[in-house]
This record gives structure tokens, C-alpha cells and sequence, in this order.
């Protein structure tokens, strides 16, 4: 009896001595809309550190993280409306490889690294927000003798119905 209880207690004791702390690998979900052009799309993020803000500016979403943590994780949902192409991410101003998985959807972007404080988070892509700018498409020459009869028809259409009003008031 005195066996069991010892090995219980030594349970207890010894294997939350080796895990790693629940707070480190948890997350908080947040969803963050974001204006793009005359559109608004969600964000969606899960992080084990705070997300101040997002934001949308020169083609690029911007987030303002601060971290009590040395081993940060974040994952992200990024709409393609957003995003297009190739993602690029750059932390503090230093490019960084996340693992990016994409559909026609959305880009489930994975992102690991070191080191607390404040930080800023860049998401650059292929996207653009501007339209294309119009091609002029070269046209064919107005041909006269088609100008000619749409005027002609237009005129006999004209009579025709003014016929038909005098006609229909005479009655």
C-alpha cells in the first residue's frame, strides 16, 4: 500500500518536472479586419504573445507584436485577396522563413522565433491593390456607308411612327 502511494506521489512530482510549460505552446485566437482599398478581410491569428495591431499600408500588413516569451509561435490566416504569390515575411526588418501553405482561399502561414519584447511583423507579396492600368485596344476605321444607313434606318423608324400617330389621333 505504502509502494502505491509513494509511486503515485512520485508521479505527481517528477512528470510536470519535465514538460514543457503549457503557456509557452498555447495560443489566443484573434481575428483582425483589415481595410484593403474599398474591401475590409479578416486576419485570423493564434499566438502565444499579444497582437497589438494590423494593419494595411504600400501593398503590406504590418503587425505590431509584443512578447513576455522566448520561444514565440504564431499562425495566421491570410485571405488571397490579400495576398498573391509569393510571401514574403520580415521580422524587425530581417527576412524570415516560415513554412506557408496555400489554397485558392487563403495562405495558413506557421511562424516561429526567438526572443521577447516588442517587434514588428511585415507581410509582403506579389499583390498589388492598384488596378491594371487600361491598354488602348487600336480600332477599326469608321466606315461611312455604315454611318449612312444606321442614320437612314433610324430616319424611315422616325416616320413610320409619326404615321402611325396621325393616323391613331385621326381616328
Amino acid at each position: 500500500m505504502k509502494f502505491l502511494l509513494i509511486l503515485i506521489l512520485s508521479i505527481i512530482v517528477v512528470v510536470p518536472a519535465f514538460a514543457v510549460p503549457l503557456s509557452d505552446r498555447t495560443g489566443l485566437k484573434t481575428k483582425f479586419d483589415v481595410d484593403v482599398g474599398n474591401s475590409t478581410y479578416v486576419v485570423e491569428t493564434v499566438a502565444n504573445f499579444n497582437i497589438d495591431d494590423v494593419t494595411f499600408y504600400n501593398d503590406t500588413l504590418v503587425f505590431q507584436i509584443s512578447s513576455g516569451l522566448q520561444d514565440n509561435l504564431l499562425e495566421m490566416q491570410i485571405p488571397q485577396n490579400i495576398t498573391a504569390g509569393a510571401i514574403h515575411l520580415f521580422l524587425d526588418k530581417q527576412e524570415v522563413a516560415p513554412k506557408i501553405l496555400s489554397d485558392q482561399k487563403i495562405s495558413f502561414v506557421t511562424l516561429e522565433f526567438q526572443g521577447n519584447g516588442t517587434h514588428v511583423l511585415e507581410v509582403k507579396s506579389d499583390y498589388t491593390t492598384k488596378p491594371p492600368e487600361p491598354q488602348a485596344v487600336p480600332g477599326e476605321p469608321v466606315n461611312p456607308v455604315a454611318v449612312f444607313l444606321v442614320a437612314a434606318v433610324a430616319a424611315i423608324a422616325a416616320g413610320i411612327a409619326m404615321m402611325y400617330r396621325k393616323k391613331k389621333a385621326i381616328r
